[in-house]
């Protein structure tokens, strides 16, 4: 099954420690695991490399290129890139482990990947949500809460998901917050999203987490909440469904758009860098475009 990368090591075939590729899985995911990898980003590596392992069971080089090459058919840029990262990821451990002799990935080239412009949720469309009433009436409090939590912080859904009650400080209107690459920062929170915080917590129940959840570690479930949330635009009568990560991007244009320091965003982001913040965030959309042309372009006006 290997013997495609078993080919050409030292002008012969050389053995390999794994009987299958799929066998060397476990051992990547311990490695992700112990260099503090997020569970949502080991699980999306993991689905992207067996997914891939499915369709090409004996990769080489040329085969991963030509997959990533079918792939921009398929789904967009931002996924491709996701993908080969991933295959990146496992081939290079694999092989610095010696379990494999050659690394089929080595010699990828990269790409760039050129996001399109975001397509924000409007404030109507954010109040219908948390004025809108799920279908069983114990989930509305939490899911406005939840929506309104997303929409003043700007947080990652799994780190909301994730937040405890004990991370919370009323007094000093702020969360700790868990963030990418295992990273601990502190998020404030606005007066009146603290209230709501402090209502929702007389309904959470004797759980640890501030959203309580029926999966393995007992909060509310990343996949759980988005089929809620995609349900509740379409009862709401939001006219474009967006995801609850569209919230993050509303969050940091409208404090950028109201003059807010882009480092602050950046660093209540939890952003590695502000270049980060720079290339995703500083967009403008057409109205504001036109509002500025028309003011400030010359022979806007005829004098």
């Amino acid at each position: 099954m290997l013997a495609n990368l078993a080919q050409d090591w030292d002008g012969g075939t050389a053995p390999t420690a794994l009987d299958s590729l799929d066998a060397g899985i476990p051992l990547w995911t311990a490695s992700l695991k112990a260099k503090r990898y997020s569970p949502g980003t080991i699980k999306g590596y993991e689905w992207n490399v067996r997914r891939y392992l499915q369709h090409d069971p004996n990769p080489t080089h040329l085969s991963i290129e030509g997959y990533i090459a079918r792939r921009f058919d398929e789904v967009s840029p931002a996924t491709v890139a996701g993908e080969r990262k991933a295959l990146r990821s496992f081939f290079k451990f694999l092989c610095a482990n010696a379990l494999i002799p050659a690394d089929p990935t080595a010699n990828l080239e990269s790409f760039r990947v050129t996001y399109s412009e975001r397509e924000l949720p409007s404030k109507e469309d954010i109040l219908k949500l948390l004025q809108g009433e799920c279908y069983r009436e114990m989930d509305t409090l939490k899911f406005r809460t939840m929506v309104l939590l997303l929409a003043n912080t700007g947080l990652r859904l799994g780190e909301a998901c994730a937040i405890k009650k004990s991370d919370i400080n009323f007094e000093h209107l702020e969360i700790k917050v868990m963030g990418k690459g295992r990273k601990l920062r502190t998020v404030p929170v606005s007066p009146h999203v603290a209230q709501a915080l402090s209502t929702w917590l007389k309904h959470a129940g004797h759980s640890e987490g501030l959203f309580p959840g029926n999966n393995a570690n007992g909060y509310w479930d990343t996949g759980s909440f988005e089929k809620t949330f995609k349900r509740q635009c379409k009862r709401c009568g939001v006219k474009s469904s967006f995801t609850p990560h569209a919230l993050r991007h509303y969050f940091a244009t409208h404090c950028l758009r109201n003059g807010a320091p882009i480092q602050v965003v950046s660093r209540i982001l939890g952003h590695a860098s502000i270049a980060i913040t720079v290339d995703t965030y500083t967009h403008i959309d057409k109205e504001e475009m036109h509002e500025t042309h028309q003011k400030f372009s010359p022979f806007a006006t005829l004098c």
